[in-house]
């Protein structure tokens, strides 16, 4: 695979040609391996200018006069020795897309100064019509203004997007119906069902062993469905899917931590402080707080994801070593061990499934889609056969009520606490003094709440969507302060909040896309072609969710080793694509010459490079370890939300302004 403008003379002095990132090589394509060798006869005759090697006319003939600048040979495959060594890339270091956590796209091929924004406006391949859509964003065009402009006027934001969902909300119900979208949307429906059921049953089971056994799955599952039904009605942006977040689950081993340092009830003060939530979160929509989230930079982004995926693997990964410090019999803490790995290698296996040459690709993607749930269901089956033959009685099981009730039980009368929380205590009266106290991490739920939910919506309503329904951040914050917090705080559920992955799943689901020819003709590129933005999804998943409420009975055999393989399986998974760990493993490389050649790599001094990392990972380490220490746990939400001063006003006066636009893009 030969690119004549790959190469740049002028950069590799009289001794040959340096390999840089080729400047037409689109994202998205990919390079096959070659081993590309390019020999100059001697270093004398190199040339003292660049030669223009996009040139497409031939060399001279052998019988014609050669003049200076002399000719060159390029030898492409068969591989040749060479004077001048060239590195070898694998394909995924030149053309693939790399998400983090949250979804941005980053190209490593991309060249020094260039953006996203600067690919719109550049010609279109000559296979489209002329009248086709160019990929780009859909620009406010309604005659309101943007969905993050500030106004100094309080609310104003709120009423713009109210306006603004209002004219779109009858085509919302509508456009699910439509010839192009109905198949689109039904296959969404049964694939996004599971992918949601999944996760949910994970973190109800280690929610279930955070607070001790207050909240549950019967809790996570009532919560992500009725919360789910709400917002499909009411949200901003109904793509976003609902649910059980690492930012919840770090919120609640706060609290629960919390109450058991001041010897206070968990319930009452969870209400408490949900109600506090609450009320932070509609004072800082009315003022126009989610405009703010544009000052979050990938600094402040990659931190955060990072923190929530070390958060989720220590979990899973205590309650391992819980299994093995208990009283369970050394064959259920072996058969615990295999469970674990079995779900954690199974999943992966059918992630990478997509990808690799196995099947059709329909198939592929089918079973890749479906890979956690049939992951799930054989390794139940397979427990459920082995355990009795191999003499294993005590292997713990989901707790899941056979009825629709309360996961807590009261340990005296051994009864399921009401539904409704009683805000003044259980077994003694909740104190005043601590309905104020629970202020503090109110706050700190809060600015949890906000980053997870404002940094999901703007990445599931990046430009290159191809939206044409505006967002509505403000109708989508008023909407989780004013009905969702409070609910969840009455009935003592986990507050649940747009799930990155899930969402961004959702969006790809019910989106159309077609292969075009890039400019150049080497290679192809994705186009969307369309979107089913609707809000019938969203409705008919999480209705399909509350069903699952009454399969109780046989969630109830579903082993626990199996959900936290999965919840390990969802850590581990979110490592990737996250530029701060791939830089990280990068370090870890202590051949210099074996680095990638990711531009970050190669456009940054390596020196600054690595100590932008380390200071990541460094934040990242303490705030983990805070969250961990039930005395001091309630500061960890704080120490992030300074994370946005510090990249605006320090991190510039430590780091190059190369650097810091490089790293920081």
């Amino acid at each position: 695979f030969y690119k004549p403008d790959a190469f740049t003379p002028s950069r590799f002095g009289d001794a040959g040609y340096k390999k840089t990132a080729p400047s037409s090589l689109a994202r998205g394509s990919i390079m096959p391996y070659a081993d590309v060798e390019v020999h100059v006869d001697d270093e004398k005759s190199a040339p003292t200018a660049p030669h223009d090697l996009n040139n497409e006319s031939l060399p001279p003939s052998n019988n014609a006069p050669v003049h200076s600048p002399p000719a060159r040979r390029i030898d492409i495959l068969p591989p040749l020795r060479s004077a001048v060594p060239v590195q070898r890339m694998p394909p995924t270091s030149m053309g693939r897309h790399e998400f983090s956590i949250k979804g941005m796209p980053l190209d490593h091929a991309m060249r020094p100064g260039e953006d996203d924004d600067d690919l719109e406006g550049k010609p279109l391949p000559a296979t489209l019509e002329d009248d086709d859509i160019p990929l780009g964003a859909a620009e406010p065009s309604d005659g309101l203004p943007g969905p993050l402009v500030y106004h100094r006027m309080p609310g104003k934001g709120l009423w713009i997007d109210i306006r603004r969902r209002s004219r779109y909300y009858r085509t919302d119900w509508t456009d699910a119906f439509l010839p192009e979208n109905l198949s689109i949307v039904i296959s969404t429906i049964l694939f996004m069902l599971f992918a949601c059921l999944a996760p949910a049953l994970a973190f109800g089971s280690i929610y279930e062993t955070v607070t001790k056994g207050q909240i549950g799955i019967m809790e996570t599952l009532l919560a992500t469905g009725v919360c789910g039904v709400i917002n499909a009605f009411v949200s901003g942006q109904p793509l976003t899917i609902q649910g059980p977040t690492g930012p919840e689950l770090a919120y609640l081993s706060m609290l629960i931590g919390l109450c058991s340092s001041l010897n206070i009830e968990f319930m009452p003060a969870k209400f408490w402080a949900g109600l506090w939530q609450s009320l932070y979160t509609v004072v800082y929509t009315l003022l126009h707080a989610c405009s703010l989230i544009s000052k979050v930079t990938r600094f402040t982004e990659e931190i955060f994801s990072a923190m929530i995926t070390m958060i989720e693997i220590v979990a899973a990964g205590t309650n391992i070593v819980n299994v093995f410090l208990g009283k369970a019999s050394i064959g259920a803490k072996l058969w615990t061990l295999i469970i674990v790995s079995l779900t954690y290698v199974m999943a992966v296996k059918f992630r990478e499934l997509r990808t690799s040459d196995w099947l059709n690709a329909n198939l592929r993607k089918n079973l890749s889609n479906y890979g956690v749930s049939i992951t799930i269901i054989s390794l139940t089956i397979l427990s459920s056969l082995l355990t009795p033959v191999l003499g294993i009685f005590d292997l713990r099981y989901l707790n899941v009520p056979t009825i629709i009730e309360p996961t807590w039980k009261d340990p005296m009368t051994g009864l399921a606490r009401p539904w409704i929380v009683q805000a003044g205590g259980y077994a003694k009266p909740f104190p005043t003094w601590a309905i104020f106290l629970m202020i503090a991490p109110a706050i700190g739920g809060c600015l949890l709440g906000y980053l997870d939910q404002n940094l999901t919506e703007v990445l599931v309503n990046r430009k290159d969507r191809m939206f044409k329904k505006l967002p509505a951040y403000h109708l989508s914050n008023m909407v989780v302060g004013l009905v969702l917090y409070p609910f969840c705080a009455i009935l003592g559920l986990p507050a649940p909040h747009p799930a990155t992955v899930r969402s961004l799943a959702h969006v790809m689901a019910v989106t159309s896309t077609v292969t075009v020819p890039l400019p150049d003709g080497k290679g192809t590129t994705v186009r969307v072609t369309g979107v089913a933005e609707q809000r019938v999804s969203h409705l008919a998943i999480h209705i399909l969710i509350l069903i699952c409420l009454t399969a109780g009975s046989v969630l109830r055999y579903v082993p626990q080793p199996i959900i936290i393989g999965v919840f390990l399986f969802l850590g581990i998974a979110s490592i990737r694509g996250n530029q701060m760990f791939d830089r990280l493993f990068v370090l870890l490389s202590f051949e210099r010459e074996r680095w990638p050649n990711y531009y970050y790599v190669q456009d940054v001094d390596r020196r600054e490079m690595t100590r932008f990392t380390l200071l990541q990972t460094v934040i990242v380490v303490t705030m983990v370890a805070i969250s961990r220490v039930s005395q001091i746990a309630i500061v960890f939400p704080f120490l992030m939300a300074t994370m946005v001063p510090v990249r605006l006003y320090l991190i510039p006066k430590f780091f190059s302004k190369e650097a810091i636009d490089v790293l920081d893009r």
